[in-house]
């Protein structure tokens, strides 16, 4: 009895020895890793304030630079206007021109500036059409080429931004054609099958929606909720199909900078990859110009991507507008796009902030 009641008090004193021993080895890793770990996040908001006043103080640097310069651009251009609004001769023109350009170039992502090239183009179209003179008409056409370049050439730049983050189509189309087109990720239309099995083309020339009949009598057979007519189709939104997006163009007329089309949104449905059947949306009418910028002029999708319509040419046969053709891109891109101005850096000074804790 005395050897157990030795034995049980060898064991707590070993117990009480142990928890000793185990309170000074946390008090000591505790006295290390606590100011650690208190130093890893003030390091950690040390940096994200860093980084946070660089990116700040840079946007106000950024911002009262542009402000300033987009002062003097606009004054410079309504007073050109002031003073050249009574002869408006070539000279006069060239210097809008150059104003718009400067506009164009340093301000495309903050400033619509199709009215003003609009307005100056029509002005030249004018003054082309009367011009007394060989030599006066084709000084005014130059002119006329040129405005419509810069505004190519600025549609042209961001479009391949947008081409980045979407997908894009080019196309050509006549007065009175109606074309199809599919606003699918370039990965996943190679996938996708039509009913009898064949691809699906990033434009198609035709209606988007075929055989309405065949289709209505396959909605017809499909089960219905109680909630719903039982004798009506089933929407294949309720049928908790995969749903893409096409849009369907007419063009009802091709100018000199400009073609008149109607569009109709349509929501495809697919089993799986297996095309099941269409629905068509709101339609409405656009006019694309060369003065258009996919930055701005743009229209959101149901499904919440974006697309724009991007004028790339005109050409005319002998037959004259009958012939007319236009060249077509369109682009679909995330609702997500904002503008990319100097996000790669910043995104690279974080990475270099976070790759280098000792930065200062």
């Amino acid at each position: 009895m005395a050897d157990q009641a030795q034995s049980t008090k060898d064991w707590w004193d070993k117990c009480e020895s142990f928890a000793k021993i185990l309170a000074g080895v946390c008090a000591a890793v505790g006295a290390i890793a606590i100011p650690w770990f208190i130093n890893q996040y003030t390091e950690e908001n040390r940096k994200s304030q860093v980084y946070v006043q660089m990116m700040t103080e840079r946007e106000k640097s950024d911002t009262s630079i542009r402000e300033n310069m987009f002062k003097a651009l606009l004054d410079g251009y309504l007073q050109t206007l002031k003073e050249d609004v009574k002869r408006e001769d070539l000279e006069s023109f060239r210097k809008r021109i150059v104003f718009l350009e400067l506009l164009a170039v340093n301000f495309q992502e903050f400033f619509n500036a199709k009215p003003l090239f609009e307005e100056v183009y029509e002005k030249l179209v004018k003054y082309r059409d009367v011009a007394k003179d060989e030599s006066s008409r084709q000084a005014w056409k130059g002119l006329e080429k040129k405005i419509t370049g810069i505004a190519k050439e600025t549609a042209s730049r961001q479009a391949t931004t947008l081409n980045t983050i979407g997908d894009s189509v080019v196309f050509t189309m006549r007065r009175g054609e109606i074309g199809c087109v599919r606003l699918y990720e370039k990965m996943g239309i190679e996938t996708l099958r039509k009913r009898d099995g064949t691809r699906f083309r990033n434009f198609e020339d035709g209606e988007c929606l075929r055989g309405r009949e065949e289709q209505n009598e396959e909605m017809a057979g499909a089960p219905t909720p109680l909630s719903q007519d039982l004798n009506g189709p089933q929407p294949f939104i309720t049928m908790g199909y995969d749903k893409r997006q096409s849009i369907e163009l007419r063009v009802a007329q091709v100018g000199e900078a400009s073609v008149a089309v109607h569009v109709t949104v349509y929501a495809d449905f697919f089993d799986r990859n297996m095309y099941v059947g269409s629905e068509p949306g709101r339609g409405f009418p656009v006019n694309v110009s060369y003065f258009d910028l996919p930055y701005m002029d743009n229209i959101k999708l149901a499904d919440g991507n974006r697309f724009s319509l991007v004028l790339k040419g005109i050409y005319r046969g002998a037959g004259g507008d009958e012939s007319a053709e236009a060249d077509i891109e369109a682009i679909r891109f995330r609702n997500d796009f904002m503008s990319l101005r100097d996000r790669p850096l910043f995104e690279e000074m974080l990475k270099k902030l976070q790759q280098n804790p000792t930065a200062r």
